[in-house]
């Protein structure tokens, strides 16, 4: 019998209001936190916090068909330095599949759900056309992570040096104590930015793009101004030529030049939306990509028969396989 529910055993941290709901669906699976009924899930689902009540070895159900599933949406940069987490309590074959925003995982956990990417690749010239129409400041930047890590540290920095070279960057968040601002901005007002800094708390960490990219920048019509992941990891994932790379830029003080040099030519910046004006080959791939994702690929695995599958250690995937620019928290 094929078994459908995938059981979250924990909402992450504890939290009810930071997991999915209820009930919630995804393919064909429905979704519980009910524990009573983990003789029925095909799947039972640990955020990185989930195990912080147990005792191990593991003392509850598990049969051989059942798929225990590790997941996180944080940086092990985060994880690590900020929570001080091991990740020993999952090693030594507990755990059979990943779930994470890493495309080298087990299931593919992006930052943007399908239903979200595919409203984005539906985009046409006359979507362009009015976009463009509305776009009269420069960049925006929301942070509130401002020093606890060495990305945060790393990328306040970039944007201070940014600004010192004369680009016009409206800066809001915790960060800089004008939250409630933000929160009075109108969309119109919003929507008029170019550009919006998509800078990361961790650098060089793989695949990690977040809603700073996503959110932020594609998904409202902005162009992400990227630092943090790697180049090539962006490219990997992200609709051809739609990003500008910190990386491509001797400095900041070069970057901030060709941002103003694309503000004044509006040629120029509308490259940026290519894909969505003549869409190449490579869009095909990146909207397979994103044709399903998170819970719904978990579901979908789940009931396609897999082939069994163990892995030795979270700590080596989630720790060790990492970058030291990505671990290490002095800047």
């Amino acid at each position: 019998k094929r078994r459908s529910l995938l059981l979250l055993w924990r909402p992450p941290w504890g939290l009810f209001s930071e997991g999915r709901n209820e009930g919630f669906r995804a393919g064909e699976c429905e979704m519980t936190y009910n524990r009573s009924r983990i003789a029925e899930a095909g799947a039972v689902i640990f955020h990185y916090s989930g195990l912080d009540q147990e005792e191990m070895p593991w003392k509850h159900y598990r049969d051989s068909a059942q798929y225990f599933v590790f997941t996180s949406m944080e940086s092990p940069n985060y994880v690590m330095h900020a929570e001080h987490r091991s990740m020993s309590k999952f090693d030594g074959g507990f755990i059979n599949w990943t779930m994470t925003y890493r495309s080298d995982g087990n299931v593919f956990c992006p930052y943007i759900e399908s239903n979200a990417a595919i409203s984005i690749f539906k985009r046409d010239q006359a979507w362009l056309n009015s976009t463009l129409a509305t776009k009269s400041k420069l960049a925006l930047w929301v942070v509130s992570n401002c020093g606890l890590l060495r990305g945060s540290r790393l990328r306040m920095d970039y944007v201070t040096k940014l600004v010192e070279a004369g680009l016009p960057v409206d800066r809001y968040g915790k960060c800089f104590n004008n939250k409630e601002e933000l929160a009075k901005m109108s969309s119109a007002d919003f929507n008029s930015y170019k550009f919006y800094l998509s800078f990361e708390n961790a650098e060089h960490c793989k695949d990690y793009m977040t809603e700073k990219f996503w959110r932020s920048g594609i998904e409202n019509g902005k162009v992400p101004v990227v630092w943090g992941p790697k180049k090539s990891d962006v490219e990997h994932l992200a609709p051809p030529g739609s990003f500008i790379h910190a990386d491509d830029f001797e400095s900041p003080a070069k970057l901030a030049a060709y941002l103003l040099y694309l503000d004044k030519n509006d040629t120029a910046y509308r490259e940026y939306f290519k894909w969505v004006e003549h869409p190449g080959e490579e869009i095909k791939r990146i909207k397979e990509l994103y044709a399903r994702t998170r819970e719904e690929v978990l579901c979908d695995k789940l009931l396609s028969n897999p082939s069994p599958n163990i892995v030795e250690s979270v700590t080596d995937f989630f720790y060790n396989s990492e970058s030291k620019e990505c671990l290490s928290n002095v800047s």
